[in-house]
């Protein structure tokens, strides 16, 4: 049995109960500013999961400056309007990039604008610093580099020596109520498994669960190529 099918019939157990949240991976993060945003922060309930009342409710904070993922930045274009998720349709009318390649979009909200049939949808964060937060973000590859291992191959030949790779998100403040050993989801991003909480100098740490995808949905990326990933067999299955 290869892979993406078990991982297909883990999200199916797993999906009712992941609350949702929101992360962006740091080092390749752009900026939207939504010029009729509100001057003050403000926030709002919605739900962990729009399926699962039973899991509550989290405070989303909305102000004019917000993190978006460099791939969803990336594809925006001047004139188009996009759907920021839980808030409303936004127009862009500028885009600048700085000499590192950091993406800057201007736009104005509509939230009276309901037709989100044809828009990008896109995630998001207020870049509030006295709620978001830093955490880390793993990806687990195969140990092995082979499907199959010949009876005069050396292990240490064919061992994965970076199989375990990390990387640095922004997560929204909400996100900290999340306790050690739950299972939630990164919205657009993929499901998690709450491996540590933050603990003095040392970030919370989410590792990442495989849904037997083979390719993104969106814009967003991971660190690992999934296709390859999920491609792989259960021999002993």
């Amino acid at each position: 049995m290869e892979w993406d099918k078990i991982w297909a019939y883990n999200k199916e157990a797993i999906d009712p109960t992941a609350a949702r949240y929101t992360a962006i991976v740091k080092e390749t993060s752009a900026t939207i500013i939504v010029t009729n945003g509100p001057d003050t922060l403000t926030t709002e309930d919605h739900p962990l999961h729009q399926k699962n009342e039973t899991l509550g409710v989290k405070s989303i904070i909305y102000g004019k400056e917000l993190l978006v993922e460099e791939g969803d930045a990336q594809d925006i274009e001047v004139g188009e309007k996009v759907t920021l998720m839980k808030w409303g349709n936004c127009t862009i009318s500028k885009k600048d990039v700085d000499a590192t390649g950091k993406i800057t979009l201007t736009g104005t909200i509509d939230i009276e604008d309901k037709d989100y049939k044809k828009t990008k949808k896109i995630t998001w964060i207020a870049n509030d610093p006295a709620s978001v937060f830093d955490i880390t973000l793993v990806e687990l590859d195969h140990i092995i580099t082979k499907k199959k291992v010949e009876d005069d191959e050396s292990v240490k030949d064919i061992v994965n020596m970076n199989s375990r790779i990390s990387y640095t998100a922004i997560a929204e403040g909400n996100l900290k109520q999340a306790k050690r050993g739950s299972i939630i989801q990164l919205e657009r991003r993929g499901y998690f498994f709450v491996d540590k909480i933050a603990e003095g100098a040392n970030l919370m740490t989410l590792n990442f669960i495989p849904d037997g995808k083979t390719t993104n949905m969106s814009k967003i990326k991971s660190k690992l190529d999934q296709k390859e990933v999920s491609g792989g067999k259960v021999t002993d299955a």
